[in-house]
């Protein structure tokens, strides 16, 4: 942590449970229309597919706005950005209070949508400032960690609002978070911007290092071997293996922790492992969802493989985020929030795609084949693993022969 910071943050802890708070804020708006959706779509008179189609949309438009505004914002302080970007995030919820149009509503997730990657790729780019480096990963891992679960805590929690009041209650929470995440502006220090101010060329020279290109290949079929299955699992539960609405409520409750663990998961393996162990978590990833189309119709042992997939879906979060920013830091110094923006990118292109092939699996298959071909997935993600671990490790050989040869000449 540099001097500056110091002065600037007198409590980087209280930053770093403002910045969780804000990332599962985002979570919970990205997430929470997938348990509402029957709700939404009678109080709206729309069909059920179209208003589920705006889960979809969102992730793209998350995917698509994240590197955009990323690259647009990096001429402002990071704190201005910040600050704006959570005004129109807190603006597009409080339209959704008020919409009666299929229209409006999209427009209102749209606009939330926008802010939503660069958010949490800013409250990312915050943490190496802020806290100690032996404890990054651990925090990293815990603001990952509280996006990822807000997809399934969100979830029931805007279920049972919607069913005890009405639809809009469900984003009256999820406002009520946005809020409580825009406090983080007290405590952050009123820095952050480029002594030079950064062109869109400069930022762009990121994406010809091969090192982030396959990172973000990893990220999406890890992302998409994930939501192949998860998308289409509350079906799963009920249609296959017979459970009833509290029940499945409380199975994703539990789901939800398994994935709080494996985000906690992720920053112990990047501090012990780094890219070494992604691979093999890759590997037992794709051993768990192919074994759900013989254990799910077991019960209980289903149930066993559900949550174990849970506890491995998220291991490599932190260390795919640590990457793109070392790799940054290092090579790109314009291009330090541009890359932190490329791990949300990514994971929500990988949503979107996965979703897409979970829709087609199922329609050409059955549910059950969600998790071999999920399985698939996590097989391309092990081996694009291997891939960028050889070549962090080629560029780490140039950077220490580079030394010598120096040291020779000295």
């Amino acid at each position: 942590m540099s001097a500056s910071s110091h002065e600037r943050c007198k409590h980087p802890s209280l930053v770093a449970a403002m910045l969780v708070v804000l990332a599962f804020a985002l979570g919970f708006a990205e997430f929470v229309l997938i348990g509402i959706t029957p709700d939404v779509a009678a109080g709206l008179n729309e069909p059920l597919t179209l208003i589920g189609d705006l889960v979809g949309y969102y992730a793209l438009a998350c995917a698509v706005a994240t590197p955009v505004v990323s690259l647009a914002g990096a001429r402002f302080k990071r704190f201005n950005l910040m600050a704006g970007l959570l005004v129109v995030f807190n603006l597009g919820n409080i339209i959704t209070l008020f919409v009666d149009t299929y229209a409006v509503l999209t427009i209102s997730r749209m606009l939330a949508a926008a802010t939503s990657g660069t958010l949490l790729a800013l409250a990312l780019t915050y943490v190496p400032e802020l806290i100690e480096m032996r404890k990054v990963a651990r925090v990293i891992a815990l603001i990952l960690a509280a996006f990822s679960v807000s997809s399934v805590i969100g979830v029931p929690i805007g279920t049972m609002l919607a069913d005890a009041f009405d639809w809009k209650a469900a984003y009256v929470a999820v406002l009520v978070c946005g809020l409580a995440a825009t406090s983080v502006l007290v405590a952050l220090p009123r820095s952050g911007h480029a002594e030079v101010q950064p062109s869109i060329r400069a930022q762009l020279r990121l994406l010809g290092d091969a090192r982030v290109l396959v990172n973000i290949a990893m990220i999406l079929a890890g992302a998409a071997s994930t939501y192949v299955f998860y998308t289409y699992l509350t079906p799963a539960l009920e249609g296959l293996m017979g459970f009833g609405p509290t029940a499945i409520s409380a199975i994703l409750l539990v789901f939800g922790a398994a994935c709080v663990v494996s985000n906690l998961l992720s920053g112990w393996m990047a501090n012990r492992f780094g890219l070494r162990g992604l691979p093999a978590s890759f590997a037992l990833h794709a051993a768990l969802l192919a074994l759900l189309a013989i254990t799910i119709p077991q019960g209980v042992l289903g149930l066993a493989d559900i949550m174990a997939v849970g506890l491995i879906m998220y291991v490599m979060n932190s260390t795919v985020q640590m990457l793109f920013q070392e790799v940054a830091r290092s090579d790109y110094p314009s291009a330090v929030t541009f890359s932190a923006s490329l791990h949300p990118m990514s994971f929500n292109a990988g949503i979107a795609i996965g979703s897409f092939v979970g829709g087609a699996t199922v329609n050409a298959s059955g549910l059950l084949a969600t998790g071999p071909v999920g399985a698939l997935l996590a097989l391309a993600a092990a081996g694009f693993a291997v891939i960028l671990s050889r070549l962090v490790a080629r560029r780490q050989h140039k950077v220490v022969d580079s030394a010598k040869k120096l040291a020779r000449n000295a």
